[in-house]
Protein backbone atom coordinates (compact mmCIF):
# COMPACT_ATOMS: atom_id res chain seq x y z
CA UNK A 1 0.00 0.00 0.00
CA UNK A 2 1.34 3.51 -1.26
CA UNK A 3 0.97 6.18 1.16
CA UNK A 4 1.41 9.87 0.27
CA UNK A 5 4.32 11.46 2.37
CA UNK A 6 4.85 15.24 2.26
CA UNK A 7 8.24 16.32 2.86
CA UNK A 8 9.73 20.18 3.01
CA UNK A 9 11.20 22.90 4.61
CA UNK A 10 8.99 24.36 7.99
CA UNK A 11 6.55 26.39 7.31
CA UNK A 12 5.13 24.99 3.61
CA UNK A 13 2.16 23.44 4.80
CA UNK A 14 2.92 19.63 5.40
CA UNK A 15 0.36 19.70 8.00
CA UNK A 16 -2.26 21.86 6.50
CA UNK A 17 -1.96 20.59 3.10
CA UNK A 18 -1.68 17.05 4.56
CA UNK A 19 -4.98 17.52 6.54
CA UNK A 20 -7.11 18.69 3.41
CA UNK A 21 -5.63 16.59 1.00
CA UNK A 22 -6.32 13.52 3.23
CA UNK A 23 -9.84 14.69 3.60
CA UNK A 24 -10.29 15.04 -0.28
CA UNK A 25 -8.58 11.48 -0.99
CA UNK A 26 -10.73 10.09 1.77
CA UNK A 27 -7.44 8.93 3.27
CA UNK A 28 -6.40 9.08 7.01
CA UNK A 29 -3.70 11.97 7.97
CA UNK A 30 -0.68 11.25 10.02
CA UNK A 31 1.43 13.58 11.16
CA UNK A 32 5.07 12.73 12.44
CA UNK A 33 5.95 15.05 14.47
CA UNK A 34 2.52 15.11 16.08
CA UNK A 35 2.48 11.04 16.44
CA UNK A 36 6.17 11.64 18.92
CA UNK A 37 4.68 14.33 20.82
CA UNK A 38 1.64 12.56 21.94
CA UNK A 39 3.41 9.28 22.61
CA UNK A 40 6.37 11.23 24.51
CA UNK A 41 3.41 13.65 26.19
CA UNK A 42 5.94 16.54 25.24
CA UNK A 43 6.63 19.21 22.94
CA UNK A 44 9.47 18.87 20.15
CA UNK A 45 10.98 22.03 21.91
CA UNK A 46 10.91 20.27 25.31
CA UNK A 47 12.26 16.78 23.66
CA UNK A 48 15.11 18.77 21.98
CA UNK A 49 15.78 20.66 24.79
CA UNK A 50 15.47 17.55 27.17
CA UNK A 51 17.09 14.90 24.94
CA UNK A 52 18.43 16.76 22.13
CA UNK A 53 17.99 16.34 18.43
CA UNK A 54 19.59 13.07 18.13
CA UNK A 55 17.58 11.39 20.51
CA UNK A 56 14.29 13.37 18.22
CA UNK A 57 15.81 12.40 15.31
CA UNK A 58 15.93 8.88 16.33
CA UNK A 59 12.34 8.91 17.79
CA UNK A 60 11.74 10.18 13.74
CA UNK A 61 12.63 7.36 12.31
CA UNK A 62 11.34 4.85 14.44
CA UNK A 63 7.80 6.67 13.96
CA UNK A 64 7.96 6.01 9.90
CA UNK A 65 9.46 2.57 10.74
CA UNK A 66 6.06 1.51 12.37
CA UNK A 67 4.15 3.51 9.97
CA UNK A 68 5.87 1.56 7.58
CA UNK A 69 3.47 -1.39 8.82
CA UNK A 70 0.33 0.53 8.84
CA UNK A 71 -2.03 -0.89 6.81
CA UNK A 72 -4.91 1.77 5.72
CA UNK A 73 -3.45 4.01 3.10
CA UNK A 74 -2.51 7.52 4.71
CA UNK A 75 -1.66 11.22 3.87
CA UNK A 76 1.99 11.16 6.30
CA UNK A 77 3.37 14.38 7.36
CA UNK A 78 6.98 14.36 8.19
CA UNK A 79 9.06 17.24 9.92
CA UNK A 80 11.53 19.35 7.82
CA UNK A 81 14.46 17.31 9.47
CA UNK A 82 13.43 13.92 8.70
CA UNK A 83 14.84 13.70 5.15
CA UNK A 84 18.20 15.32 6.33
CA UNK A 85 18.97 11.60 8.02
CA UNK A 86 20.18 9.69 5.27
CA UNK A 87 18.96 6.12 6.94
CA UNK A 88 15.44 7.38 6.29
CA UNK A 89 16.10 7.90 2.17
CA UNK A 90 14.97 3.90 2.34
CA UNK A 91 11.77 3.98 4.76
CA UNK A 92 10.59 7.07 2.90
CA UNK A 93 10.98 5.82 -0.14
CA UNK A 94 9.06 2.36 0.85
CA UNK A 95 6.72 4.79 2.46
CA UNK A 96 5.23 6.23 -1.05
CA UNK A 97 4.83 8.93 -3.04
CA UNK A 98 6.48 11.33 -1.77
CA UNK A 99 5.84 15.15 -2.37
CA UNK A 100 7.82 18.00 -1.89
CA UNK A 101 6.01 20.86 -0.66
CA UNK A 102 8.14 23.53 -2.13
CA UNK A 103 8.38 27.39 -0.66
CA UNK A 104 10.58 30.29 -1.28
CA UNK A 105 12.47 31.50 1.48
CA UNK A 106 10.54 34.37 1.43
CA UNK A 107 7.39 32.67 1.90
CA UNK A 108 8.63 30.42 4.49
CA UNK A 109 9.92 33.85 6.17
CA UNK A 110 6.78 34.79 6.54
CA UNK A 111 4.81 32.01 7.57
CA UNK A 112 7.59 31.58 10.67
CA UNK A 113 7.39 34.69 11.65
CA UNK A 114 6.53 35.03 15.43
CA UNK A 115 6.52 31.02 15.78
CA UNK A 116 8.22 30.09 18.88
CA UNK A 117 7.85 26.08 18.92
CA UNK A 118 10.64 25.63 16.24
CA UNK A 119 13.75 24.91 18.29
CA UNK A 120 15.85 25.20 15.19
CA UNK A 121 14.92 28.54 14.56
CA UNK A 122 14.95 29.71 18.02
CA UNK A 123 17.02 33.19 18.19
CA UNK A 124 17.18 36.19 16.32
CA UNK A 125 18.20 36.63 12.72
CA UNK A 126 15.64 33.81 11.45
CA UNK A 127 15.82 35.24 7.86
CA UNK A 128 19.30 33.97 7.72
CA UNK A 129 18.62 30.62 9.51
CA UNK A 130 16.23 29.56 6.72
CA UNK A 131 18.22 30.71 4.17
CA UNK A 132 21.41 28.82 5.22
CA UNK A 133 18.73 26.24 6.05
CA UNK A 134 17.37 25.50 3.23
CA UNK A 135 20.52 25.51 0.97
CA UNK A 136 21.38 22.73 2.95
CA UNK A 137 18.07 20.87 2.73
CA UNK A 138 16.18 21.98 -0.67
CA UNK A 139 18.62 19.42 -2.79
CA UNK A 140 17.89 16.76 -0.29
CA UNK A 141 14.05 17.28 -0.32
CA UNK A 142 14.59 17.84 -4.32
CA UNK A 143 16.29 14.45 -4.59
CA UNK A 144 14.01 12.50 -2.79
CA UNK A 145 10.86 14.34 -4.12
CA UNK A 146 8.60 11.79 -6.88
CA UNK A 147 6.61 15.16 -7.12
CA UNK A 148 6.81 18.92 -6.68
CA UNK A 149 4.30 21.09 -5.57
CA UNK A 150 4.93 25.27 -4.94
CA UNK A 151 3.11 26.34 -2.08
CA UNK A 152 2.46 29.75 -1.00
CA UNK A 153 1.28 30.85 -4.58
CA UNK A 154 -2.01 29.40 -5.16
CA UNK A 155 -5.67 29.01 -3.22
CA UNK A 156 -5.81 25.31 -0.95
CA UNK A 157 -8.07 24.16 -3.18
CA UNK A 158 -5.75 23.80 -6.38
CA UNK A 159 -2.82 23.48 -5.04
CA UNK A 160 -4.46 20.05 -3.58
CA UNK A 161 -5.78 19.26 -7.07
CA UNK A 162 -2.38 19.73 -8.26
CA UNK A 163 -0.76 17.34 -5.85
CA UNK A 164 -3.66 14.93 -6.48
CA UNK A 165 -3.08 14.65 -10.68
CA UNK A 166 0.54 14.49 -9.73
CA UNK A 167 0.64 11.51 -7.51
CA UNK A 168 -1.61 10.02 -9.63
CA UNK A 169 0.42 10.52 -12.48
CA UNK A 170 3.34 9.17 -10.58
CA UNK A 171 1.61 6.12 -9.15
CA UNK A 172 0.42 5.41 -12.71
CA UNK A 173 3.72 5.34 -14.10
CA UNK A 174 5.19 3.24 -10.75
CA UNK A 175 2.96 0.37 -10.87
CA UNK A 176 3.60 0.37 -14.53
CA UNK A 177 7.27 -0.24 -14.28
CA UNK A 178 6.29 -2.12 -11.07
CA UNK A 179 4.39 -4.71 -13.60
CA UNK A 180 6.40 -4.65 -16.22
CA UNK A 181 9.28 -6.17 -14.16
CA UNK A 182 7.48 -9.05 -13.02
Amino acid sequence: MRHIVLIGFMGSGKTKTGKRLAEELGLAFVDVDRKITSEMKMSVTDIFNRFGEVFFRALETRAIKELMEEERRAVISVGGGLPMQEQNHKYLKELGTIVYLKGSAETLQKRLEGDHARPLLAGSKMDEKIRKMLQTREPVYEKLADVTVLTGSQPMKKLIREISVKCEMFENQYYMKSNSTL
